[in-house]
């Protein structure tokens, strides 16, 4: 008789059951957005200004990502299906498998890495924080968004220096006020313009000004001949010369024509009468 072999414990799917309720410190689905947005524009940024990535003293960098090694395991096998990077297990969802690291992997996490980016998604305006803006607006006080704003200048100083740092303290820390969070709730402004993605607000915004500038330089080369001409092209201008040219041989071949009857009538012999 064949034996059944034993179940392959790595390959067991997991998360059949309903999820519990996660009681972790630090929201996992908050800090992949505030993640996504790190990578795809302050490190873009950091990396244009050639400053590489970010320094391993910034609060944003991976080094400091209490959940970037767990983030880094995982593998998205098809649709729904996660595995496990560490231990091989396999999960009906992101959310099981979140559970998972947190269970089984805790000492997975970098040493020393003490940051929790979900805590930074006011500053960073991820978007389900943005989602739940509404709730919080009447609780919007000047005083406490201050404090924000200090803590907000005090990361990005330790993140970037120079024109770098000018720009992140303007687009994330500036904007903590409560009039900002109103015209956010009120969709009259959006918490990411279009662009602000890799390629995006810094890659596509100076494409596109480094195309229309392209076309401006092309536009002036062209049209400078022509305005210096008078607007007229090329090829207007050699049929100018043409006609120039055969008016001059005409009025030349006139001018010649009347110097010899001139000369005729000047210099003809006397006539001689019987």
């Amino acid at each position: 008789t064949m034996r059944r072999a034993p179940p392959n414990k790595s390959a067991t799917m997991v998360g059949s059951s309903p999820h519990p309720d996660e009681n972790t410190p630090c929201s996992r689905p908050e800090s992949r957005e505030a993640r996504r947005i790190v990578q795809t524009h302050i490190v873009t940024l950091s990396e244009e200004a050639g400053h590489g990535e970010l320094a391993p003293s910034c609060p944003l960098s991976p080094h400091n990502d209490v959940l970037a090694a767990h983030e880094a395991a995982k593998r998205r096998l098809s649709g729904a299906v996660w595995k496990c990077g560490l231990c091989g297990k396999q999960f009906r969802s992101e959310r099981h498998l979140d559970l998972h690291m947190h269970r089984k992997h805790a000492d997975a996490s970098p040493a020393g890495a003490t940051s929790c980016l979900a805590d930074e998604c006011d500053l960073l305006r991820c978007p389900s924080w943005v989602k739940r803006l509404g709730d919080a607006a009447a609780a919007c006080t000047e005083g406490a968004l201050a404090v924000r704003r200090e803590h907000c200048a005090a990361l990005m100083h330790s993140c970037a220096f120079g024109p770098l740092f000018a720009q992140l303290e303007h687009e994330y820390c500036a904007n903590l006020t409560c009039s900002y969070r109103q015209q956010l709730i009120a969709g009259h402004i959006d918490a990411h313009p279009p662009g602000h993605t890799r390629g995006g607000l810094g890659l596509l915004a100076f494409g596109v000004l480094g195309v229309a500038a392209v076309a401006v330089v092309c536009c002036a080369c062209l049209g400078i001949p022509e305005a210096q001409n008078g607007g007229r092209t090329p090829t207007h201008q050699s049929k100018e010369r043409s006609d120039s040219a055969r008016a001059f041989r005409a009025a030349e071949s006139g001018s010649v024509v009347r110097q010899t009857a001139t000369r005729q009538r000047l210099y003809q012999p006397p006539r001689h009468t019987d």
